[in-house]
């Protein structure tokens, strides 16, 4: 079995536990089109004629859904489990006034904030966190506060020796890509992405 995907860009998933078993996994973790392929090769090394393909769209209609991603060239494995860089997506409240790591705050130590109105929609979710390696980090909220004016901020924590990473958010409204943005970053540098 030998499965090949082409995947959107800044995804870096792989097949686990590897590309060449009969039924692997594989995290579709940001939004856009995955092409699945399979080849089989049979006991005489002869290959399938064509291989069989499959394409997946990932996309969630939530009101509001951020995604951060990056590529620390330095990394020569951003796809290993145990080391790298470590990027951290903030979403942000009116209410915090800019504040980083307070209540008002979404991020890998806040995932699911309460800000207050009864319900859970308002709410944001940090629904992904990614501590080594090249994201994504993702997070949603269902339904946004009337009026109110989120900020969204990446905070370069940790390089690992890896160096600067080239850095990317995207915002989705209600499934469809709304902007995108991509800078360079340095260990400690803090980006307020938009507002």
């Amino acid at each position: 079995y030998e499965w090949t995907v082409l995947q959107p860009g800044g995804s870096v998933s792989t097949f686990i536990p590897s590309a060449s078993v009969v039924a692997p996994t594989f995290e579709a973790n940001i939004y856009g089109s995955y092409t699945f392929r399979l080849s089989v090769i049979d006991a005489l090394g002869n290959r399938s004629c064509a291989p069989a393909e499959y394409t997946v769209v990932v996309l969630d209609p939530q009101a509001i859904h951020v995604e951060l991603i990056w590529d620390t060239p330095g990394d020569p494995n951003q796809t290993d489990s145990s080391d790298g860089s470590d990027i951290d997506l903030h979403f942000l409240s009116p209410k915090a006034n800019g504040e980083l790591f307070g209540t008002y705050d979404c991020h890998w130590d806040n995932r699911r904030p309460d800000w207050g109105a009864p319900g859970t929609d308002e709410d944001p979710s940090l629904d992904r966190d990614d501590s080594d390696g090249a994201g994504p980090e993702n997070l949603s909220v269902d339904g946004p506060e009337q009026g109110a004016r989120y900020q969204v901020t990446a905070h370069y924590f940790e390089d690992a020796g890896y160096g600067d990473s080239v850095v990317t958010v995207r915002v989705y409204i209600r499934g469809t890509l709304r902007d995108e943005w991509s800078t360079s970053l340095t260990k400690n540098d803090q980006w307020d992405v938009f507002y």
